[in-house]
């Protein structure tokens, strides 16, 4: 037999995370590649508490603080992998279900995405 990867199963309290975008899926393998181990612990807390806010994990404001996804209106969050790596998400519970919900991810960057730089003073 040959041999195949074993998939991490999730625990009810635990969401998954699925791609919605094909530039977040190509963004996930770029952050693998520049910051593999930020990029695996960003995947440990989304999948665990995906909306407990804190100094890497926070909702965006302004015009980006919400996004649709398949007809429904989210509340957009962004965990900072790295101090320039970012990933944007919405978070969908899934009551009585067999995990908590999913994490809807719209876009992952090893790079600063210029739509939340600030306009500098001079």
């Amino acid at each position: 037999m040959a041999s195949r990867q074993v998939s991490r199963p999730h625990k009810r309290s635990e969401f998954e995370l699925v791609f919605i975008t094909r530039q977040a899926e190509k963004g996930w393998t770029d952050c693998l590649a520049v910051a593999r181990n930020a990029t695996v612990d960003a995947w440990d807390r989304l999948t665990t508490a995906p909306t407990v806010e804190d100094e890497r994990l926070y909702r965006l404001r302004a015009e980006l603080a919400t996004g649709t996804y398949d007809g429904a209106t989210f509340e957009r969050y962004q965990y900072k992998i790295t101090n320039s790596g970012r990933m944007w998400y919405f978070v969908q519970h899934a009551p009585a279900a067999k995990i908590a919900g999913r994490v809807l991810l719209e876009r992952c960057e090893p790079g600063h995405p210029k739509q939340t730089d600030r306009p500098r003073k001079h």
